[in-house]
């Protein structure tokens, strides 16, 4: 079985890289098609001001990680995700989070799904029987503001979302039992809390824990 793949390397998944391969780490993977911007390296900790222009998984795969220049879509993500024994969602939009909340249900795949914007953001450990995204987010989020580079968001935010990210890809690595609810992180007023989730009726998170059972 394959470890830890990484889809996206902003300002999400490049501190969780950063984190896994600190913590010992050996095999992490990450898919990421775009080139460091000299205007996001206050949140992309793994880029300096030289690696401007370059192609991040070429900055990436300096560092000992596999790295693969492609934007995961629904015909290559079920091959990326698949063997893995967990998925770190570091994607800055609606779309790509439901796609692979929906692989990894399939692939029977642990995610941790996270997201950032402003000075919040929230960390949701998925597994087959859910919840998962879908049971989070029922409705997607108006598509003006959906991305990062719309909404902004402040560098430490997404900071603390990364390391709580990679908590919970440690813990699923290390078979820890993992709590179960989302959490909440808000710079703003200061406060860290994690609620209870519940799958929503007739999701198919449901349907994928009959399949993997």
């Amino acid at each position: 079985m394959k470890g830890v793949l990484v889809v996206g390397a902003g300002g999400l998944g490049a501190p969780v890289v950063r984190i896994l391969i600190d913590a010992g780490v050996r095999d992490v993977a990450v898919v990421d098609p775009d080139t460091v911007a000299l205007e996001n390296l206050h949140r992309q900790i793994l880029f300096t001001d030289a690696d401007v222009g370059r192609r991040k998984v070429d900055v990436v795969r300096e560092l000992g990680v596999e790295a693969t220049a492609v934007r995961l879509d629904a015909t290559n993500g079920p091959a990326l995700v698949a063997g893995r024994r967990c998925v770190v969602d570091g994607t800055d939009n609606f779309a790509d989070k439901v796609l692979l909340n929906d692989l990894c249900l399939a692939a029977g795949v642990a995610l941790v799904h996270a997201a950032a914007a402003r000075f919040q953001g929230q960390v949701l450990l998925v597994r087959p029987g859910g919840p998962c995204v879908r049971c989070l987010l029922p409705e997607p989020p108006d598509a003006a503001t959906d991305e990062c580079r719309v909404t902004g968001v402040f560098g430490p935010a997404a900071g603390l979302v990364a390391a709580l990210a990679a908590a919970e890809a440690l813990r699923v690595l290390g078979g820890a039992g993992v709590p179960p609810g989302v959490v909440f992180a808000d710079l703003g007023s200061g406060r860290l809390r994690r609620a209870g989730l519940r799958p929503a009726p007739g999701c198919r998170c449901a349907g994928a824990a009959a399949r993997a059972g």
